[in-house]
């Protein structure tokens, strides 16, 4: 397991990024977080030649949080094949779950991936 510590900023509100009005947690900062850590965790199982990219996310978002909440982010490896690693993960403030879901990332060569795009 990997874990990870946030703290919710306002540039990370709903508000601020326009999925919503209030001034808690935007859903797509908390999918951020998540994919950060999933992200970092995945970094002792590639070359320096290769990264991941994130190609799925499925995400429950359960309970809102303010600026300033502490939130923990807590990743595991479910699965693994081939070029593709399949994370399981939970969010909480404290002691709240205020999210879960699975992230899918993809190991890449980065000369190559980058050479593919535009």
């Amino acid at each position: 397991m990997y874990q990870k510590e946030f703290v919710v900023s306002e540039n990370e509100t709903a508000k601020v990024m326009g999925s919503g009005t209030l001034d808690v947690l935007a859903t797509p900062s908390a999918i951020a977080m998540a994919e950060n850590t999933c992200m970092n965790q995945s970094k002792d199982l590639v070359s320096e030649e290769e990264t991941t990219v994130g190609i799925h996310i499925d995400f429950k978002h359960i309970k809102a949080s303010l600026v300033g909440a502490n939130i923990k982010v807590s990743s595991e490896i479910k699965e693994q094949k081939g070029k593709r690693i399949i994370f399981s993960f939970e969010m909480f403030e404290g002691e709240k779950k205020i999210g879960y879901g699975e992230h899918e990332r993809a190991i890449v060569n980065v000369s190559s991936f980058l050479s593919h795009i535009g």
